[in-house]
């Protein structure tokens, strides 16, 4: 398994994880009509406007990608400067996806761990993930020492969902 930055040509796979980690991960917890909309070519599109947020001369952002054996992408992770303003943390994990079959063998570890040495090289030293409150992943996030400190509700399609801001106000710290 290696983690790399992302690039350019990554832009279908990472769509093609995206929508299937939602399929996997929040068929349940959202609206079939909201899972439904996120096809490939939405995602495409996303990322593609979306991509010069990482590019090289916006430092303060990177986009992750964990690639198995076969150089197929099998997990994404992005993270920088905060989104969220009014908050005291200065940077924030902002997309963790791992496809169903590569769950729990370390690469949400390893992503995590790559993002936080780059956000320690940009000076960044507390960092906040947003997640669904009935995410599995939030167990996840408390393994590696993140603290459930911040709650806000977020709007999907006409439904409202309750999120949990996991916070590291040390990121050297993370486990």
């Amino acid at each position: 398994m290696s983690i790399r930055q992302a690039k350019r040509s990554d832009i279908q796979q990472m769509a093609e994880v995206l929508v299937s980690t939602w399929n996997t991960t929040y068929r349940g917890l959202f609206p079939d009509e909201v899972i439904d909309a996120r096809t490939v070519e939405s995602r495409i599109e996303n990322i593609s406007k979306n991509w010069k947020g990482f590019e090289e001369d916006l430092v303060s952002r990177i986009l992750l990608v964990a690639e198995n054996d076969a150089k197929e992408i099998v997990g994404l992770a992005a993270g920088g400067d905060i989104f969220h303003s009014g908050y005291s943390y200065d940077s924030e994990g902002y997309a963790f996806y791992i496809l169903k079959e590569y769950q729990n063998q370390g690469i949400g570890t390893l992503l995590l761990k790559e993002l936080v040495k780059f956000l320690l090289s940009m000076n960044f030293k507390s960092m906040i993930v947003w997640v669904l409150e009935d995410n599995p992943a939030c167990k996840f996030y408390e393994k590696l020492g993140g603290v459930a400190k911040e709650r806000k509700i977020e709007k999907y399609g006409e439904e409202e969902f309750n999120l949990v801001g996991y916070i590291w106000d040390d990121i050297r710290k993370i486990k």
